[in-house]
């Protein structure tokens, strides 16, 4: 989910469209009417007839306007009825604790009755910047948080998904 409306100078003003692009770039009122045109597309895949749709985690960048793509797809568990919903991922090194992720998962696959596919990803240099995560560490801590919030995800605990959710790491 890309923001379409860049100033028409932007290749010559600014370095770059990721990790320090000013807010000023940004408007509420067009950001509320694309996330509106965004969840409807994804939503209008189902009646056209695809199996599944995916939303993706990216942080502070002209090219991603969604730092939490669990948001995303909480709206279309309540919008589609039959496709699955691929949420790839949730960057795991940004989450401490990652049980957050696991428990969003959970509901995610509950409120979608069991059409969740749940991807986990290590991240990148941009996410690494904003969140300030030593990307020499990253992958250590990926894997680590993986099986943290894989054990939990097994564990009869109040909020663990029920249905035929399919994870995996990327």
């Amino acid at each position: 989910m890309s923001w379409p409306h860049l100033p028409a100078d932007f290749d010559g003003s600014y370095d770059s469209a990721w990790i320090w692009l000013p807010n000023t770039l940004y408007d509420p009122h067009k950001g509320h009417d694309l996330y509106r045109e965004y969840i409807n597309t994804l939503a209008y895949a189902e009646e056209l007839g695809f199996d599944g749709v995916c939303v993706n985690e990216h942080h502070q960048n002209a090219y991603g306007l969604m730092p939490s793509p669990n948001i995303i797809a909480g709206a279309l568990t309540q919008r589609t009825h039959r496709i699955k919903i691929a949420v790839i991922g949730n960057a795991l090194p940004l989450y401490n604790p990652p049980l957050r992720v696991a428990e969003e998962f959970a509901m995610l696959d509950v409120m979608s009755n069991g059409r969740l596919i749940a991807g986990m990803v290590v991240g990148g240099g941009p996410e690494y910047f904003t969140y300030a995560v030593n990307p020499t560490t990253a992958a250590k801590n990926f894997a680590r948080r993986l099986t943290s919030s894989s054990r939990r995800g097994q564990l009869q605990a109040p909020f663990c998904g029920t249905r035929n959710t399919t994870i995996s790491a990327m």
